[in-house]
């Protein structure tokens, strides 16, 4: 029995009422609004293709009731593939295990999406095999601490062009897969939020000074997927909307910035927070308590007219309920608590909560911060350690 099922028969419960109801956004229909937040999880194969224990872990999530799921960080272009096993959508090879992929995911009764990304300055060369891009030549300073020979260099004219074919191109290909949510990373620092953010783009040209400049490579891209695609899939944008740090982006930047990426075709709106020198804004640890970026989400909200995607440390349907009936948001990501439980949702519409199996917040899963060689989970032993 499928959670749309669970949740008709138990339609006299008020307990879920608004995070169990459905959501369209423009041609797609969600049937609740919990989400899977993009997450690099070094299970693709080595080549970048999809994985059977990539495609065991989505569909798990599809199965245990999860709305959308969004896979990815998949990389759009050679030069930025930052991990061994990160998922690739630079070339039409990698369309047919994708598109089997996202058939999986919705047979089961979920919206397969993508997130789009390029890692800019947050890399590595030696494992990239070339100079870092950025928009101005300033290291990150903290992967410029991780190996000697770490150069970036600023992002000429040419190489944004290519790199917006790149994005356009990669978004054309996820739609003949058949994804339904199309994402494009600028947040965490990647590539697009050092474009958005005074912190990390010092240009003096039209990418660079002023907001609009700022925000121009990010809607120039937006522009040209939707040009590319049409109404065939939504366009979601992750921004990091607090950088926390020191003269990052804050949530009243994007009173401006929101309306931009709305008028170039954006459909949905996926708030996180932090980059890399504030990464535990990325994955919040227990001193930051629960829900410590939904404020900022609700904040940005103010400024936008699509819907808008929350999440950090939202572990529960119930917390998930309030925040959606309060109004502070129109969907809720929830990373850790379904790689814990990827039945989290299926189990707290039946009414089944005493059986989910909880994050206890060790961050194990966030591999890219313990050294180790993809995600795993403390809790989960479907997801354990291999060194």
């Amino acid at each position: 029995m499928n959670v749309k099922t669970i949740c008709a028969k138990n339609n006299n419960d008020q307990n879920y009422i608004s995070v169990l109801s459905p959501l369209k956004i423009g041609e797609v229909t969600l049937s609740n609004r919990i989400v899977f937040p993009s997450w690099q999880v070094n299970y693709a194969n080595n080549d970048g293709s999809v994985s059977d224990k990539l495609l065991h872990f989505y569909t798990g999530l599809a199965d245990g009731g999860c709305g959308l799921i969004f896979t990815g960080c998949a990389v759009v272009s050679p030069d930025t593939v930052a991990f061994d096993r990160v998922m690739r959508i630079d070339k039409d090879t990698y369309i047919p295990a994708l598109k089997n992929l996202f058939y999986e995911i919705e047979k089961r009764g979920s919206v397969p999406g993508i997130q789009l990304i390029h890692y800019g300055r947050q890399a590595l060369k030696s494992v990239i095999g070339c100079d870092l891009l950025a928009p101005s030549p300033i290291p990150c300073p903290v992967m410029s601490t991780l190996e000697p020979n770490y150069t970036v260099r600023e992002i000429s004219i040419e190489d944004i062009e290519r790199l917006r074919i790149d994005f356009i191109k990669a978004a054309v290909r996820a739609v003949e897969a058949g994804a339904k949510v199309i994402e494009i990373h600028a947040a965490h620092g990647y590539l697009l939020n050092q474009f958005l953010s005074p912190y990390s783009n010092h240009r003096t040209d039209n990418y660079g000074g002023t907001l609009n400049n700022r925000a121009r490579f990010v809607v120039e891209i937006i522009k040209g997927v939707r040009s590319q695609i049409g109404e065939q899939a939504v366009i979601s944008v992750r921004v990091s909307g607090n950088e926390f740090v020191s003269g990052g982006l804050t949530p009243p930047d994007f009173k401006n910035i929101i309306p931009l990426m709305e008028k170039a075709g954006m459909d949905l709106l996926n708030v996180t927070a932090g980059v890399y020198e504030s990464m535990e804004r990325i994955v919040p640890p227990e001193k930051l308590g629960e829900t410590p970026h939904v404020n900022i989400a609700s904040e940005l909200k103010k400024f936008a007219s699509v819907p808008v995607c929350t999440v950090g440390s939202i572990f529960s349907l119930e917390t998930a309920e309030s925040i959606i009936s309060s109004g502070k948001a129109d969907l809720v990501a929830m990373g850790r608590a379904q790689v814990a439980d990827p039945e989290i949702v299926r189990k707290s519409a039946s009414h089944k909560e005493a059986e989910i199996r909880k994050c206890i917040r060790c961050n194990k899963c966030a591999f890219w911060t313990t050294g180790d060689p993809q995600m795993h989970c403390s809790v989960n032993p479907s997801f354990k350690c291999e060194k």
